[in-house]
């Protein structure tokens, strides 16, 4: 990655661009313009995705005006997720590119390892065990020597008191890189395109809790200081930059005033009173510096905010000065920085658009490429590349002061070109690391664009050339102008409509195919299954005219006798296929992902003690459609419904996870359903976590939930009662139906209860005191209610057969039958 920015010359991919983002205000040009005469960097280090202080990294991009990242060691997908049903991977994907919004922000850089969010750990052991300690450690190190920070930060200690294993792993392993990064004995296979470096200090960003007294020896900076430029405080930056981790429900508002940080010395050259103290952050710090410090102190202390374009010649000349020096990351990512300057102060715009969404290999691109100088400097377009066998490329010439230059290109993607996966979901994984393919851009946020067009110009006398990804841009009728990047897709996606298919006994169940078109084509279709399942027909031969067509097709699976769980892969002319799935959040660009298409066939023999179901739903989850797979008439109820509706006429109703904390309107409610409860009916209320519910009624009798968890997936299990009718009806409930849970046992268990409810399980966490919250059950009047902080929101979309043998017995609340 190093080597191609070195040899890249005088090129920068326009991220902003692409996403069509405006040319900054004035204000922020002259921060920028400001900004480049500071060479210092700082990198803060944690573990997940909201884990960062982005006030801290807002006073560091734009007050101090260094280059400041965030490595995120996980890409947070083993959360929850506030705003959708994703889950695993494709929540990663969500939480990459809010983390990607909030740098956007903030003005800082983004990064990662490759280590997996595999849900809540309770000890660094552990977490380094599940990661693979060298393997992440490793990835940390290459960020360190690629970014080359000054100062380190971590969020967490590494002693702990953190709250959560990956925390403090994440702290553990700043510490070890710190020291590993500069050791040239330690991962030598980097050195081939990069350089061992020490950075100068690391420090913890710590905390105090409150009435505490000062802690001597730390050091203080106040990140709610004002920015007369802005407009508003660095803590006022970081609100809106920690809005944008909507999946994580962490919408914040704007704190004003003093805002002091602490920051504890951990190792390297102690500061007495600045982050940066002994940091020379001057060009002085690269051999022939000081030539391109002249130039660039004068463009600064020129600037016209009425009138940018006029410091433009004078950047040209700092680039050129730039370019004399050695090549080294430095010089590197402030040419970078410098060519953004020059576009923006320009006001130029660059532009490669696509018709369509998607491309296939082999088959031609048409893309509509726009170049724009809004400013009245002579600009001359001198040429635009476009890679591949292209047609129609434009010759260049003078760019006429905000007159688009408009032109369309053709270029046919070679066969072999890639399909558009994220670098990280490209292989199979495991539960703690990703596995990178060879030549993985390894630290980085997102994989690279698909396709790029090079513009070059002619400012000031010198060519320079911007590369610009494509992109599809369309109109929403309520959003405005929306985008989303171009990939690169096979000619026909196929998937089964549902990521598991349920046999709640042994008749043969339809399984439905859908396939897509994205180019002309044709296919066989057909289903890989394991032994002693069968399928009807064996193949299906698919003909698409153009792009955008779909074919349903349906096939007869008929499961072998017993309960079983097998992989069903759909493929494409023999081969798996790949499933096109679509993310799309207004708050982030919409993404399509292309993984593997396969299904899980879970065969379980089900009895279904109650016909109707009514389920609250919370943050959002997928058991409802799991339900009525397997047989079960299930309704979504609206505030409204339960307030008014006839609640009676469900079997059982569900309040789904974090409903409680979710929905205002269950603090009035709750009480309607504790009198469907009382008049015969079934509730079972999924967990709420333990701060911020709606309302504490959240049971008929007193109940407080607390922070227990049990995250051992195999932990074992003792049935308080395995007598009692929720353990035995319809389905007797043993040992072995807590086999092949994911992730976790469960969270946020009851703490303390009414002597009226009756705990059902026990179960620990290696060298813990058991917990007895998890399942709690209770009679109240002539109905049946139940507390539950098992994770039937991960077990049964995963079709874990026991979770939904034991989640069914607690529908029937004891009843074998209505």
């Amino acid at each position: 990655m190093r080597t191609r920015m070195l040899a890249a010359g005088a090129t920068l991919a326009l991220i902003a661009a692409a996403a069509g983002a405006a040319s900054p205000d004035a204000a922020h040009l002259r921060l920028r313009l400001e900004r480049m005469l500071v060479t210092g960097s700082a990198l803060y280090v944690a573990a997940h995705p909201d884990d960062e202080n982005t006030a801290l990294l807002a006073w560091l991009a734009q007050g101090r005006k260094v280059r400041a990242g965030y490595l995120s060691l996980t890409r947070g997908d083993g959360g929850q997720n506030l705003i959708g049903t994703e889950q695993g991977d494709v929540l990663g994907v969500i939480r990459t590119e809010e983390l990607l919004a909030a740098r956007a922000v903030d003005g800082a850089e983004q990064f990662f390892t490759r280590a997996i969010d595999f849900g809540y750990s309770k000890s660094p052991e552990e977490t380094l065990r599940v990661w693979g300690h060298e393997a992440v450690l490793a990835d940390l190190v290459w960020v360190i020597r690629s970014f080359r920070p000054d100062v380190i930060v971590t969020r967490f200690p590494a002693s702990g008191g953190g709250g959560h294993g990956h925390h403090t792993a994440s702290a553990i392993l700043a510490v070890e890189a710190f020291s590993a990064a500069a050791d040239p004995s330690r991962f030598p296979e980097q050195l081939r395109l990069v350089e061992p470096w020490q950075a100068t200090r690391l420090v913890w960003n710590a905390w105090r809790r409150p009435g505490d007294p000062p802690v001597p020896g730390r050091l203080t900076v106040d990140v709610g200081a004002y920015e007369p430029l802005l407009g508003r405080s660095y803590a006022e930056v970081a609100a809106e930059a920690r809005t944008m981790h909507k999946s994580q429900g962490f919408g914040s508002s704007p704190r004003r005033g003093s805002l002091p940080q602490e920051f504890e010395h951990v190792a390297g050259a102690r500061a007495e009173s600045d982050l940066f103290e002994g940091v020379d952050l001057s060009w002085g710090r690269v051999p022939g510096g000081d030539a391109v410090t002249a130039l660039l102190a004068r463009a600064a202390a020129e600037f016209d905010d009425r009138r940018p374009w006029r410091s433009a010649p004078r950047l040209v000349e700092a680039l050129a000065a730039l370019d004399r020096l050695p090549a080294n990351a430095l010089v590197a990512a402030k040419r970078a920085e410098l060519l953004e300057v020059v576009r923006d102060c320009l006001g130029l715009w660059f532009d490669v658009t696509s018709p369509a969404a998607t491309a296939v290999p082999g088959r031609a691109v048409e893309l509509t490429v726009t170049a724009l100088n809004r400013s009245p400097e002579p600009i001359s377009l001198r040429r635009v590349e476009v890679p591949h066998t292209s047609t129609g490329a434009p010759a260049g010439g003078a760019l006429e002061e905000n007159r688009p230059f408009d032109a369309k290109v053709s270029t046919v993607l070679p066969a072999s070109v890639p399909h558009s996966l994220s670098y990280w979901l490209r292989e199979a994984h495991g539960p703690g690391t990703y596995t990178l393919p060879e030549g993985s851009p390894v630290g980085a946020a997102r994989s690279p664009a698909a396709l790029s067009a090079r513009f070059t110009v002619d400012v000031a006398g010198r060519e320079v050339s911007f590369d610009v990804p494509a992109v599809h841009r369309w109109t929403d009728p309520v959003e405005g102008e929306r985008w989303r990047p171009l990939a690169v897709v096979p000619p026909v996606t196929a998937g089964a409509s549902k990521p598991v298919v349920f046999f709640p006994d042994a008749a043969a169940r339809v399984v439905r195919v859908t396939a897509r078109a994205h180019a002309a084509a044709t296919a066989r279709l057909d289903l890989e299954l394991p032994a002693q399942w069968r399928v009807e027909p064996a193949s299906v031969d698919l003909a698409f005219a153009k792009p955008g067509e779909e074919r349903a097709v349906t096939f007869t699976v008929t499961p072998p006798p017993g309960t079983t769980t097998e992989e069903m892969v759909v493929r494409l002319d023999g081969a798996p296929a790949r499933r096109a799935v679509e993310v799309d959040h207004r708050h982030i660009p919409p993404q399509l992902l292309l993984p593997l298409a396969t299904a899980r066939l879970v065969r379980v023999d089900v009895a279904r003690p109650v016909e109707r179901v009514g389920y609250v739903m919370g943050s959002g989850d997928e058991i409802p459609e799991v339900l009525r797979q397997i047989g079960f008439r299930v309704e979504l109820l609206s505030d409204e419904e339960l307030s008014e509706g006839d609640l009676s006429s469900f079997g059982a109703i569900v309040v789904g996870v974090r409903a409680f904390n979710t929905r205002g309107r269950l603090a009035a409610l709750a009480s309607r359903l504790m009198s469907y409860v009382e008049s015969g009916g079934t509730l079972v209320v999924q967990y709420a976590t333990s701060r911020e519910t709606v309302t504490d009624a959240i049971g008929p009798f007193p109940l407080a939930l607390s922070r227990d968890r049990v995250t051992d997936e195999a932990a074992a299990i003792e049935l308080l009662d395995p007598g009692h009718p929720l353990l035995r009806i319809p389905h007797r409930i043993a040992a072995a139906d807590f086999e092949g849970w994911v992730q976790e046992r469960g969270l946020y268990h009851a703490g303390t209860w009414d002597p009226r409810y009756t705990p059902l399980l026990s179960m620990a966490d290696p060298g813990e005191k058991p917990t007895r919250g998890a399942l709690l059950v209770a009679r109240h009047g002539a109905g049946t209610y139940v507390y539950t902080g098992l994770s039937f929101f991960r077990q049964l979309p995963a079709g874990v057969p026991g979770a939904i043998r034991l989640f069914v017995n607690l529908l029937g609340g004891g009843r074998s039958g209505d």
